[in-house]
């Protein structure tokens, strides 16, 4: 598997090394015997430009200030649980909460409100009198209908119930359909989009 990062050729031996081969139970002496076969070119080394900027960063970096126990509070070292008599003198709970709550809906409205807001009117005003025609024929016709089906005795006179059943579909109609005409062409009210687009947002 070694053969490809060998860089002799074929028919050259290895550069036999000092003590080649070797097992030094004394590592001192061992690495005294290299500086002392390499002196120049570690001389040469620890003199290149390369050398003494390293050397000047690693200064630096000594010089910078180290992280302290003293930089650090006591909530890193006990998950933020504090002893029970700083608890008791600074007590602090669901009462001492100075932010925003649902309940303050109208504070909030009206500090962050932009002008864009238009509030919901539940006042009706005054009701037209079609409109009113219109619920009252629809609910005669209703009820009208129910009445014809559940009471079978009208029909013993035919031309009778003929006519109540034309009568209160009519009635129905006419008025089931003008609550939709008025209910898709209503005047706008300002901050909806009226008519039958309009989704019922006033924001």
């Amino acid at each position: 598997m070694t053969d490809l990062n060998n860089t002799n050729a074929a028919d050259e031996p290895t550069t036999p090394t000092p003590d080649d081969g070797a097992k030094h139970d004394d590592l001192d002496a061992a690495w005294a015997a290299f500086e002392a076969e390499h002196k120049a070119d570690l001389n040469d080394v620890a003199s290149s430009r390369q050398a003494k900027k390293f050397e000047k960063q690693a200064k630096k970096r000594e010089k910078e200030a180290l992280l302290s126990v003293d930089d650090l509070d006591a909530g890193a070292f006990t998950d933020g649980v504090r002893p029970f008599h700083e608890r008791s003198q600074q007590s602090r709970g669901p009462r001492d909460f100075t932010g925003s709550s649902w309940l303050d809906t109208d504070d909030v409205m009206d500090r962050y409100d932009d002008g864009g807001f238009t509030p919901p009117n539940p006042d009706l005003g005054p009701a037209h009198a079609s409109t009113v025609l219109s619920v009252a024929l629809l609910v005669i016709g209703v009820v009208g209908t129910l009445v014809m089906i559940l009471v079978p005795a009208l029909y013993s006179v035919p031309v009778l119930s003929t006519i109540l059943n034309i009568a209160f579909g009519v009635c129905t109609i006419i008025g089931l359909g003008n609550l939709m005409y008025k209910a898709l062409t209503r005047k706008n009210r300002p901050g909806d989009k009226g008519g039958y687009f309009d989704d019922g947002a006033r924001v």
